[in-house]
């Protein structure tokens, strides 16, 4: 009894995390959420959300881009409205105040993309991207005489974009 108890306030609280946020979000944007503030495993999250989706109370789009985002349904918003009070006033709380305070962190949406294709000549065009939010942070376009050193390039840029998006802005801004 406990722990079906337990399963369904777990439940309301994801299900209170959307529609709080009021727009489609990830699952992994979801998991953040929770996990930074209740004590619940990923994977419990992950189950809760598989569960809530057989339930109906909770839908999966993706969108153009090939994202997957989770929204509340009506009958999601309806059984939350009915059972809110399940939720502890103090986690109420604590999510609201950490979704105000950390809306931009939650939606900030980083994406990193290496490819590269054969040239007539031969040699391979390498195409390094790193977006934040849809924008583009920075494009490279490299010409390498191999197929093992594009791959390289994309590979490495993939493990370490961060360090090599910082080091290329900091060469590139240095007065000589």
């Amino acid at each position: 009894m406990l722990n079906s108890k337990h399963q369904v306030e777990d439940k309301l609280i994801i299900l209170y995390v959307l529609d709080k946020i009021k727009t489609g979000i990830t699952r992994e944007q979801i998991a953040l959420i929770i996990l930074e503030n209740i004590q619940m495993g990923y994977f419990d999250v992950q189950l809760y959300l598989d569960s809530l989706m057989d339930e109906e109370y909770i839908r999966l789009y993706t969108l153009e881009d090939g994202k997957q985002v989770v929204t509340i349904t009506a009958q999601g918003q309806e059984a939350l409205k009915i059972l809110k009070h399940q939720i502890p006033a103090y986690t109420i709380e604590m999510l609201d105040l950490y979704i105000d305070q950390n809306r931009d962190r939650i939606f900030k949406e980083v994406k990193v993309t290496g490819d590269y294709v054969k040239n007539n000549d031969g040699d391979y065009q390498v195409q390094l991207r790193l977006h934040e939010n849809n924008i583009v942070l920075m494009e490279l376009s490299i010409n390498t005489p191999s197929k093992s050193q594009s791959q390289l390039l994309v590979d490495n840029w993939k493990k370490d974009t961060q360090n090599l998006y910082t080091s290329i802005i900091k060469v590139l801004t240095q007065k000589k």
